[in-house]
């Protein structure tokens, strides 16, 4: 959600420049203005990457019960990690997974996963925007791309997961069919939770009388009371988010867990029976969990340590974009009053 809004308010401020050039000229000094933006703000939205999509999935995939051990850090270079207390799992805690992290490759594991991540967010707006023109009205683009791209999507989720590998991604790739045999229904699930998720929001937002940075061409036009009104739609967004997209995304990336080959090490305690519902391939099973079985197998205790988890990283992912607007908006505005009329 958050992320939409902002691509949304960025697309309205190039359209407020591009559309009308004849009128206004930006000064010499605008670009290195973006260009130090750029620098100071990529590493934040790096750590963004980590906390909204790397950290979850950790936290979806873990043992609920793990054993008492003593993790071995991957990472010779890498500091003492300390024990783990027994029988907690890691993603309890914030710090502990960040602790997990860096003791298997350092910093450079807060960010495992983010070149396949890059070309899965452009593959998929391609396909999905090339789709929803083909398809107007509904939305069918960002159900159908996810659906043709789903063996890239699921290698995410086992490079995240695993212990580094050599192999390239494309290396790594489950068999398509039945990849998309086990994740279709989740996949679908998570399109039907967005819907909602959305149509809910742009509800509240239009009962409220508060338009919204996608609705029409034009910049959207903030009345006194818009703060208020925004905060509400907001609320109701990730109200929405945690008790429908949440829920969908377990379900899809402990299905992806369950297509991971029996010889990848996992880098944190994982029940690769899954409850016992899990039957291998080789002795005749379909070698993947139902969403049922991806329900079940994810006990109470997995629910609440997720949502205080979720918690957490909503603050902090807030926090950080809050840092960014601080910067971003006073720059906006000063660059529209000091743009020059042709």
């Amino acid at each position: 959600m958050v992320h939409q809004h902002l691509r949304a308010a960025g697309q309205h401020i190039y359209r407020r420049f591009a559309d009308e050039p004849e009128k206004f000229t930006l000064p010499k000094w605008a670009p290195a203005v973006l260009l130090a933006d750029l620098v100071i703000f990529l590493p934040l939205l790096l750590v963004v990457y980590t906390f909204s999509s790397l950290i979850p999935t950790l936290a979806i995939v873990e043992d609920p019960n793990p054993p008492s051990y003593e993790p071995v850090a991957l990472d010779e270079g890498a500091a003492d990690q300390g024990p783990v207390v027994p029988g907690k799992p890691i993603t309890s805690s914030l710090r502990a997974t960040r602790r997990l992290l860096a003791s298997i490759a350092g910093w450079r594991s807060y960010f495992r996963g983010i070149a396949l991540a890059v070309v899965i967010t452009i593959a998929n707006g391609i396909v999905g925007g090339i789709l929803d023109k083909a398809i107007p009205f509904v939305p069918l683009g960002h159900l159908l791309a996810p659906l043709a791209l789903t063996q890239l999507i699921t290698a995410w989720t086992h490079i995240v997961i695993t212990a580094p590998s050599e192999l390239r991604f494309y290396q790594r790739l489950p068999p398509f069919k039945r990849t998309f045999e086990a994740t279709c229904f989740p996949i679908f699930a998570t399109w039907v939770a967005e819907v909602i998720t959305l149509g809910a929001a742009a509800l509240v937002a239009k009962l409220l009388g508060l338009q919204l940075p996608t609705d029409g061409d034009g910049a959207p036009k903030f009345t006194g009371d818009a703060a208020w009104k925004g905060f509400v739609v907001f609320l109701v967004a990730l109200f929405f988010e945690l008790a429908t997209i949440v829920p969908a995304k377990v379900l899809l990336v402990r299905v992806q867990a369950s297509l991971l080959g029996p010889d990848e090490q996992v880098i944190l305690p994982f029940d690769r029976s899954f409850g016992g519902k899990l039957e291998p391939a080789i002795v005749g099973g379909k070698g993947f969990i139902t969403l049922r079985d991806a329900l079940t197998s994810f006990p109470r205790s997995s629910w609440v340590r997720l949502y205080k988890l979720s918690a957490k990283i909503v603050a902090v992912v807030i926090g950080l974009y809050v840092l960014m607007a601080a910067v971003i908006v006073p720059e906006v505005f000063l660059l529209m009053a000091v743009s020059k009329k042709a």
